[in-house]
Parts: structure tokens; C-alpha cells; sequence
């Protein structure tokens, strides 16, 4: 089971419905006004306190460029690169992104910011947003709040990304809180699996030697 959960992981993300999109259309980037640094200030003025910033990056968002800024403590907001403001990405910013990238035009049924992981969103950046359409209940999109990035979640590729969440025994961490665990687990598991196959094909050769008749 777990060498096919391997095999499986392989095949293309995209053969089972899942994608992620993040066009945009083309900015001048000499409008920006800022630097990473005075975006860093305007931030921490903003919440209130200094920060341990873990990553800045510049990223585009329809039509303005802004900086988006991660700290420690799960803290994470955009500055504009021309205005120095603080922005706040909104609901209706998220629907607009999924129907330009995407090309829906179904009517929404559910927009629903996430800041914790759940059962069909396990893992990926943090704080997102979920949405879903009429046309296609079961498809979820997810709409990155730092960069604007689209995906999508089908019953399919959920079904996939379970198989390689147990391929990876991602539930015993879940279950024990232990990395240390899982970790250990998986590279035993993959040394027996490893030994094994060697062991199967070093059996199949004297077979295969045994029903070969020397011709004469």
C-alpha cells in the first residue's frame, strides 16, 4: 500500500483537478515608493509594536503592487508599495481575484476566511480564503491572502492529497505531536520497503535462471 501511495504522489497534480493561478495584469513598477524596510516600519506602526519579521516580498494584487509582510507569531499584513497604507484584503477582493483568474461567473455560495487548517484545506499558507459557487459546489478555491494566488480543491484532489498525506504519515504527527515521530516512521518504512524489493528480485533471478534451458 504505501509503495502505490508512492507511485501515486508522483502522477500530476493536475489530472486530478487541482490547480493554483495567479495572473495578473501588467503593473509599472517604477510607481513604487517604498522600500522593504520603510514597509516594515509603516507595519510595526501600524500594529503597534516591534515585530520579528520572517519574510517581506513584493507581490501584485490586481492593480497595485504591495508589500506582503509575515512575523513571527502568525502576524502577517500588506502595505501598498506607492501609499505606504496598510491594507486589508476583504472578502469581495477574494471573489474578484477567483473570477478573473478562474473565469466563473456562478453565483458564490460560501466565503469563508480561514486562519486554522481543516480537513479538506491540511496544510498550505495561512490566512486564506474559501470560496465556492454554485455551478460546482464540491470545487473549493482558496485565495491566498500575500499574494493573490488562486487554487483549487476538487473531490478528487482532495481524495489525492490524502493519499499522500498518509503516504507521509502526516496523521500519526497529528494524532502524537511528535515530527520526531513521523519522521522516524517514514525512514523505516521506506528502509523495509527499500529491503524488500531488493530481496523479491534477488529471489526472481535464480527462478528465472531455473526455467532458461541451455540450448544445445
Amino acid at each position: 500500500v504505501w509503495l502505490v501511495s508512492g507511485i501515486a504522489m508522483v502522477l500530476p497534480y493536475y489530472w486530478f483537478g487541482g490547480f493554483s493561478s495567479n495572473e495578473q495584469p501588467a503593473l509599472d513598477y517604477h510607481n513604487i515608493t517604498l522600500s522593504p524596510a520603510d514597509a516594515i516600519s509603516r507595519f510595526e506602526q501600524h500594529v503597534g509594536s516591534d515585530l520579528e519579521v520572517k519574510h517581506v516580498r513584493l507581490t501584485q494584487i490586481q492593480d497595485d503592487l504591495y508589500y506582503a509582510i509575515r512575523a513571527n507569531g502568525n502576524i502577517s499584513g500588506l502595505i501598498s508599495g506607492t501609499t505606504g497604507k496598510p491594507v486589508s484584503f476583504p472578502p469581495e477582493l477574494a471573489e474578484a481575484v477567483t473570477r478573473r483568474n478562474v473565469g466563473i461567473e456562478a453565483t458564490l455560495l460560501e466565503s469563508t476566511r480561514l486562519t486554522e487548517h481543516t480537513s479538506t484545506y491540511p496544510h498550505g499558507h495561512l490566512p486564506v480564503y474559501r470560496l465556492r459557487f454554485e455551478a460546482n459546489p464540491g470545487h473549493y478555491y482558496y485565495v491566498n491572502e500575500n499574494n493573490a494566488e488562486v487554487s483549487r480543491s476538487t473531490p478528487l484532489s482532495r481524495i489525492y492529497n490524502g493519499i499522500v498525506s498518509l503516504h507521509a504519515f502526516e496523521p500519526l504527527e497529528t494524532l502524537t505531536g511528535s515530527k520526531t515521530l513521523r519522521t522516524g516512521t517514514l525512514f523505516i518504512t521506506g528502509v523495509v520497503s527499500l529491503v524488500g524489493s531488493v530481496i523479491g528480485v534477488l529471489l526472481i533471478f535464480p527462478l528465472r535462471r531455473k526455467r532458461i534451458k541451455p540450448t544445445k
